[in-house]
């Protein structure tokens, strides 16, 4: 995952850990994990536990713009 300062324009990015995938836009990689993390709590409370316990690096992060 690469580094970009925060005056980067945000661009799309599909994130995928195991089955779940989502599109979000962010700065980033690490950054792109986090919304998408986010994301997946909101979708599927009851999970938050164990979605908040995946490592970033499980994250499968695919930039689009």
């Amino acid at each position: 995952m690469s580094q970009v300062s925060e005056n980067a324009q945000p661009v799309r990015f599909h994130v995928q850990v195991g089955l779940a995938e989502c599109l979000v836009r962010s700065r980033d990689e690490l950054e792109a994990v986090e919304a998408a993390r986010n994301h997946f709590v909101e979708r599927m409370p009851e999970l938050s536990e164990i979605i908040r316990g995946i490592s970033d690096k499980e994250f499968r992060v695919d930039r689009l713009g």
